[in-house]
């Protein structure tokens, strides 16, 4: 009797725990091009300088079980982080994502803030030509939004799809008429855009309606694409697994299923085009790695307000 009981303990919690944090969804979804030879002819198209460097910002990090992030990972750890990437540009950089405030960090379930880097970003947001978003999470346009309402130069910089400035607008509804209309080349869930010389973009919805991939082309050859919320971690290609069903469908909205058709997508681009650096939505682990991570200079510190905090939390 007593067996009986634990067996059936065990499986009232296994189950559950299989289904929220291991299953990676239907394996019989398709993987989904991404047509690397349509990207490089957009940002190879434009006339003007490239970007000649990258480097990324770190604002708000922590720690989380890796199953969380890749359904299946495990309980061991991993560090994540909420990035804005800038393209260092002759006549005029493009910034992909803004930051946060500490309150939409804290809210968001960050561990630490450094408002000492989101100063920073608030720099490059000042002085960019361009403000895109892979995502019209709070993670990504969070910065933006608090920027909105003083800065109207800045909000027309801002460069992005129909969804994503929706997003913006409901989270920021007194700044509507400051921002540019979503820009026609990505009007179409699925379509292609150019967005400025080696820089071109592909709409990805599935982690949200607005979801995209941003590619960029240095001026010495170097590729990256930027994959964003739909491989958050290195390990969602290397496995091709999604999120896990807990965080991507209970605390969030995800499609599962169109996610995992674009990593899968993703794995077979790395195989074809091994030169391709992808670039993880939120791997801190690999964006420090001095080996396998694409050594992007990190973000100085910047100045902080009088009245600010600057110890990180």
């Amino acid at each position: 009797m007593f067996t009986r009981i634990a067996l059936l303990l065990m499986l009232i919690i296994a189950v559950p725990y299989y289904w929220l944090l291991i299953d990676a969804g239907p394996t019989s979804v398709a993987p989904r091009d991404i047509d690397i030879a349509r990207l490089r002819a957009l940002a190879d198209g434009q006339q003007g300088a490239r970007p000649t460097a990258i480097e990324y910002a770190a604002v708000a990090t922590d720690s989380d079980p890796g199953t969380f992030l890749v359904a299946g990972g495990g309980l061991r750890s991993d560090e994540t982080g909420v990035f804005v990437w800038r393209l260092i540009t002759p006549g005029g950089d493009t910034v992909i994502n803004t930051g946060l405030t500490e309150d939409q960090a804290m809210a968001s379930g960050y561990s630490s803030y450094h408002p000492e880097i989101q100063a920073t970003v608030g720099l490059w947001l000042h002085a960019a030509r361009r403000i895109m978003f892979t995502s019209e999470e709070i993670d990504h346009v969070g910065g933006i939004v608090a920027e909105l309402p003083m800065d109207k130069d800045t909000a027309e910089k801002v460069v992005g799809n129909g969804e994503q400035l929706a997003a913006i607008r409901a989270l920021s509804p007194m700044t509507t008429d400051l921002l540019a209309p979503p820009l026609p080349a990505l009007s179409d869930p699925t379509s292609y855009g150019a967005i400025a010389p080696g820089i071109a973009a592909v709409r990805t919805p599935g982690h949200l309606a607005g979801t995209q991939m941003i590619y960029v082309r240095l001026q010495d050859g170097r590729e990256y694409l930027f994959a964003g919320d739909t491989a958050p971690m290195r390990r969602n290609v290397e496995w091709q697994r999604p999120r896990s069903r807990y965080v991507a469908e209970w605390l969030g909205h995800e499609d599962r299923a169109a996610t995992l058709g674009w990593i899968k997508g993703l794995a077979r681009l790395q195989q074809r085009e091994p030169g391709l650096t992808l670039v993880y939505g939120h791997d801190y682990g690999w964006v420090k790695d001095p080996v396998a991570g694409p050594h992007f200079a990190p973000a100085p510190a910047g100045p902080l307000p009088a009245s600010a905090d600057s110890t990180t939390r």
